[in-house]
C-alpha cells in the first residue's frame, strides 16, 4: 500500500470563474475576476521531472486549486496526468460544471483515475440560479462511474439557510448522502474569522444537522493557534504551478523555485512555529500529519461518506492513501536541527522583506492611479 511521503499544494493564480459566489475568498480581493489565463513557465514534463517520486522520496498528495475555477485553466489535464502517471495522488478542486476539461480527464484509464479525487464545491445557490444543478449532479456521477473519487462540499453561508431542506433532498437523491460542510472564513480579518452574522451557538444549531465529520473537525481547530512544531516546508510545499516558486504552506517565506534544477535536491525548510492565527486549512495539513501527534483524525475518513446503499464516495485505494500520515513516513528532527532551520527562516525573512515592500508600494501606486 502506498503511503504519503510529501504533501504538495499547487496554487494556480488564475481568477477566471463562471460563478460569482457571495462568500468566495476571491471576491474579497482587489484583484478578483481579472479573466487572464496564467502563463506556465514550465511544461508538464518539466514539472513531472521536478516532482518525481525519486526527488520527493515517494508518492505525494497533490492538491490543484486555482483562484477561480480550476477546470478553466488551460492544459490543466496535462499537468495532472503527468504527475498521476508518476505515481502521485491528485485532488482537484472544482465546481464540476466545466465539461470540456472534465471530459478529457474522465477519458483516462481507470488505473489513473483511481488516484484522482474531485473536491466538488457544491455552490447550490449559484447552480440553482444558473440552472446547472443537473449538470453538477451528472458530472459528479460521471466521475464516480469513470473510476475517480468524489467529495461533495458545501460552504455554509447565511444566505443558504432557507434552502437547506431542498439541498438535503437533492443530495440524497443524486449523491446517496448529505454533503460535507466546510467553514466560510473572512480573510479580511486578522484572526481569519467565521464569515457569518449568526452567533456561534446559532451557527452550530443550524449546520450540525448535516452531521459532517469534515465540518466537525474544522470547527475543532478553527480559531485555535497551533503551538507545536510544524513540519510544513520540510514535509510539504505550497507551489505556484505557473512559476515553481515554493512556500512551506499557505504561510511562511519564499523558499526557492521547486521546478528549476530538478537534478538537485529540493531546498526544504520547516515553518516550525506557525505565524498565523490558526491553521485554517488544517483539515488537510493536520490530518495528513504536518504536526506529529496533533490529531488522530485521518484525511480519508473526513473526506468520505457512506451512501445509503453501503457504497462510498472515495475509492478504496485512494482512501487508504489519504488515511496515511506524513509523520509515519518521515523522520522528526533534533533540537539542534530545529535551531538551524530557525536561523534559516530568519535569513529567508530578511531576504523577502524588500520584495514585499516593493509589491506593497506598487499596489498603493496602482490604487492612486
Amino acid at each position: 500500500m502506498d503511503k504519503i511521503k510529501k504533501l504538495i499544494l499547487f496554487r494556480i493564480p488564475m481568477s477566471i470563474c463562471n460563478f460569482r459566489c457571495h462568500y468566495c475568498y476571491l471576491a474579497q480581493r482587489d484583484e478578483h475576476y481579472q479573466g487572464i489565463q496564467p502563463e506556465m513557465k514550465f511544461t508538464p514534463e518539466q514539472v513531472r521531472k521536478a516532482m518525481s517520486k525519486e526527488r520527493l522520496g515517494g508518492p505525494a498528495y497533490m492538491n490543484f486549486c486555482a483562484d477561480g475555477e480550476t477546470l478553466l485553466v488551460t492544459n490543466l489535464d496535462q499537468y495532472v496526468k503527468e504527475l498521476v502517471e508518476e505515481g502521485h495522488y491528485a485532488e482537484i478542486v472544482s465546481n464540476m460544471t466545466i465539461n470540456p476539461m472534465l471530459d478529457k480527464i474522465l477519458a483516462w484509464d481507470r488505473a489513473l483515475l483511481s488516484h484522482i479525487e474531485f473536491k466538488c464545491s457544491f455552490h447550490y445557490l449559484e447552480l440553482k440560479k444558473k440552472n446547472l444543478l443537473n449538470r453538477f449532479a451528472e458530472n459528479v456521477n460521471r466521475a464516480w462511474e469513470a473510476g475517480a473519487s468524489v467529495n461533495i462540499e458545501v460552504t455554509p453561508s447565511d444566505e443558504l439557510i432557507p434552502y437547506i431542506d431542498e439541498l438535503k433532498s437533492f443530495s440524497m437523491e443524486h449523491f446517496g448522502a448529505l454533503p460535507h460542510l466546510t467553514i466560510a472564513r473572512d480573510d479580511r480579518t486578522a484572526g481569519i474569522d467565521y464569515l457569518t452574522n449568526l452567533s456561534i451557538e446559532e451557527y452550530d444549531k443550524v449546520w450540525s444537522q448535516f452531521d459532517s465529520g469534515f465540518w466537525k473537525f474544522k470547527k475543532s481547530i478553527f480559531g485555535i493557534h497551533q503551538g507545536d512544531y510544524c513540519y510544513a516546508g520540510l514535509w510539504s510545499m505550497y507551489i505556484d504551478l505557473t512559476t515553481g516558486e515554493a512556500l512551506p504552506c499557505y504561510c511562511g517565506h519564499l523558499l526557492h523555485n521547486a521546478f528549476e534544477h530538478p537534478e538537485k535536491p529540493l531546498d526544504w525548510c520547516p515553518v516550525g512555529k506557525c505565524p498565523i492565527a490558526h491553521c485554517y486549512n488544517g483539515h488537510a495539513l493536520l490530518t495528513l500529519g504536518t504536526i506529529p501527534g496533533a490529531t488522530e483524525v485521518r484525511y480519508g475518513d473526513i473526506r468520505d461518506r457512506e451512501r445509503a446503499d453501503g457504497t462510498h464516495w472515495l475509492q478504496p485505494e485512494l482512501k487508504a492513501f489519504f488515511n496515511t500520515k506524513l509523520e509515519e513516513s518521515n523522520e522528526t528532527i533534533s533540537n539542534g536541527k530545529k535551531l538551524e532551520y530557525k536561523l534559516k527562516n530568519a535569513w529567508l525573512a530578511g531576504c523577502t522583506i524588500p520584495s514585499r515592500a516593493v509589491a506593497k508600494v506598487k499596489r498603493t501606486m496602482n490604487k492612486k492611479e
